[in-house]
């Protein structure tokens, strides 16, 4: 692998995991908003390493198989250095490897080359100055493809001679138009939830739209099969409309986001999508009630099915890692297959790996069944008051701050619970994200938290929140008498019942 791309790809990954976000992901109004929330903001928030970012523009890749023999490529570039050399890289599992390398010749202020490939399979290329500045290309059906541009502004480089990369552009474009419409609806679901009517015409739309998407994955399998195979990736039809015999959403999504998809097709060796699309598929599994052995359960049998093809099953694995990696309950599953991952590739770039251990450690120390990581911070005070101080009790460890709007609607909540308990056994030791003493204090006061409180006034640079692996607030992380974790995020009846069971009552 290319050292500047990986170097590109442990940065990101290792940002990824150890960074906090500064705020609550809005409140999910749907089970369905959910499903489509996870699909396109685990855009922004996931790994997608450099080169993802350059060939997934609109989320459509090209799936491969057997390609021609013979494959011609020829470029006319302007505004190149002399000296400069062109590359060619192929999409191979989670890596973007170099193929061939030519130097330009220059002249008069124009460079050309050609690469001659021979028998390569279809899939997802690139041709660039590196790898961060690259155009992707659809290459094994065509016996020529020519591309012109400039080598300051490689990504606009035009393609000619190639009605397959001519469709890959136009399916870009329709599945952006669909999307759009996509997002626009899911706005409209949010007041719609208490208005039958409205959410009729709604629930109509979402049928609309599945059709569209229903259309442009048999038109994409007639006119580019291994395109047709990539459109399959993402064709993911709502719930409301195609419920079927399932009794839930959590269910329907488990069995039908990869619907279309063949997972045994060594073509997704050769495209990003498969890393892509299974982030959110164990994210989504992650949030939505599964117990983690009903996760795995699923997981493992996509697993099983890139099997016979070793870089699919690489991609499909770490995208589960980092799916996993974002789970905010519970990160059993995230330590179970970011393991497995270093198991099977011991010899995968050192760095990454050590970043990937790094948060394996990690979640290790607050995974259900582990005892709490400890927290020393001072209280409004001035005083040290450390978790461990409470030992002997059932603690709500309670991540807030005063400018957390979420925060302050739940304290009330946590008041009473806290009142209803205190005298059991239980207590509440809230950590604050503030960086403003004064309203940390003020707020303390008006809410009426009479519990102990503690910060460093770091805000998402908090060494606690750190530990813990704090990523929005409110967190909750529920501890025995002994400081072991027993549970993590519950709210309302379900986190008095656990609180019960712990007390003995």
């Amino acid at each position: 692998m290319n050292e500047s791309f990986l170097a590109s790809e442990i940065t990101q990954f290792d940002s990824f995991i150890q960074n906090s976000f500064t705020h609550s992901l809005e409140i999910i109004y749907s089970f369905h908003h959910l499903l489509i929330y996870s699909f396109f903001i685990m855009k922004n928030l996931t790994i997608f390493f450099t080169l993802i970012f350059t060939l997934t523009a609109q989320s459509i890749f090209a799936n491969t198989h057997d390609g021609i023999s013979r494959i011609q490529i020829k470029g006319t570039l302007v505004g190149c250095a002399p000296g400069d050399s062109i590359y060619l890289y192929q999409w191979y599992g989670i890596d973007m490897r170099q193929l061939e390398m030519t130097t330009l010749t220059e002249k008069k202020g124009i460079s050309d080359f050609t690469f001659k490939l021979n028998n390569i399979p279809e899939g997802f290329y690139a041709i660039g100055t590196s790898p961060e500045n690259t155009k992707p290309l659809i290459l094994g059906t065509e016996a020529k493809v020519t591309v012109s541009g400039n080598c300051e502004s490689i990504k606009a480089m035009k393609v000619s001679d190639s009605p397959v990369n001519e469709y890959y552009q136009d399916l870009m474009q329709e599945n952006s138009n669909i999307n759009n419409e996509f997002m626009r609806l899911l706005k409209q679901l949010r007041s719609a939830m208490r208005n039958p009517k409205l959410k009729m015409h709604v629930d109509s739309q979402f049928a609309v739209l599945d059709d569209r998407r229903i259309a442009l994955y048999e038109e994409a399998k007639k006119t580019a099969p291994f395109i047709g195979k990539s459109q399959a990736l993402v064709t993911y039809l709502s719930f409301v409309n195609n419920q079927g015999e399932y009794k839930n959403e959590g269910e329907y999504f488990a069995n039908e986001y990869f619907k279309y998809v063949d997972f045994s097709d060594k073509s997704l060796q050769y495209t990003p999508a498969l890393l892509q699309q299974m982030q959110p598929y164990a994210n989504t599994l992650a949030q939505v009630g599964f117990d983690p052995a009903k996760q795995c359960e699923h997981v493992d049998g996509i697993l099983n099915k890139t099997s016979a093809h070793p870089a699919s099953y690489q991609a499909a694995l770490l995208g589960t890692v980092i799916g996993f990696s974002k789970a905010k309950k519970d990160k059993t599953n995230f330590v179970k297959y970011a393991e497995l991952f270093l198991a099977k590739y011991p010899n995968y770039d050192p760095k990454f790996r050590e970043n990937l251990q790094k948060q394996i450690n990690r979640s290790k120390s607050t995974i259900v069944g582990a005892i709490a990581p400890e927290i020393s911070q001072q209280t409004p005070d001035g005083k040290t008051a450390k978790l461990s101080d409470l030992r002997g009790k059932v603690v709500l460890i309670d991540f807030w701050a005063s400018w957390c709007g979420p925060c302050r609607r739940e304290n009330p909540k946590v008041v009473a619970l806290y009142n209803k308990y205190k005298d059991q056994g239980f207590e509440v030791f809230g950590v604050s994200l503030d960086g403003d003493k004064k309203r940390w204090e003020t707020a303390i006061k008006k809410d009426k938290l009479t519990w102990t409180h503690v910060s460093d006034l770091k805000k998402w640079k908090s060494g606690a929140a750190a530990d813990y692996g704090v990523r929005s607030i409110p967190t909750t992380i529920l501890i025995d008498q002994e400081g072991r974790i027993l549970a993590k995020n519950l709210k309302g009846a379900a986190l008095e019942a656990k609180v019960k069971a712990a007390l003995g009552k």
